[in-house]
């Protein structure tokens, strides 16, 4: 089963565990005497995210293969942002005709901590479950203007887990 601890959602990404009573690195059954794995080259000069035992440490940068401040689990990797945009809204064949508010967005999730929910057009609300992956239906109110395009939009743009299961609106439209 998933954990805080050890989903992750990066890109090229790195799982060890820091040892910091000797500044060590364990990865795989073998200690590394050095501040950060030499073999991991492959982000040198690369902005990372960091999942640090469940916490997001981001936009940090690799320097001659060294990161700092890392000092449990942790997962390392180029970060990605995941977006659910689902099809234009079309009520009853009228497309473009009508100018459309969505208010309001029902959205499943499954194994979720965080993510953004909001309007193309506007901006975003912030779903956010603390440390406790979250199954079931949130409620995302959202408060931008009528628009013809009316477009939403679900975002994960941290290295946690996000999973969208469906999505209902609740949208309103006047006809111009």
């Amino acid at each position: 089963m998933a954990t805080l601890a050890n989903g992750h959602f990066v890109d090229s990404d790195i799982t060890e565990t820091a040892s910091a009573a000797n500044a060590a690195w364990v990865s795989t059954g073998q200690a590394r005497a050095s501040a950060f794995p030499q073999d991991r080259a492959h982000l040198n000069g690369q902005t990372v995210d960091i999942l640090d035992d469940g916490v997001v440490v981001a936009d940090q940068v690799v320097t001659n293969g060294a990161v700092s401040g890392i000092t449990g689990t942790y997962h390392i990797g180029l970060n990605y942002v995941s977006t659910v945009k689902p099809s234009k809204l079309d009520i009853e064949g009228m497309g473009i005709i009508l100018t459309k508010k969505i208010t309001k967005a029902i959205v499943s999730f499954y194994q979720t901590l965080k993510g953004k929910v909001g309007v193309v057009s506007g901006t975003y609300e912030t779903v956010d479950f603390g440390t406790t992956l979250f199954d079931g239906i949130k409620e995302v109110p959202l408060n931008d203007g009528y628009d013809r395009s009316a477009d939403i939009i679900i975002v994960q743009d941290e290295p946690l887990p996000m999973t969208c299961r469906g999505l209902v609106l609740d949208v309103g439209s006047h006809l111009k």
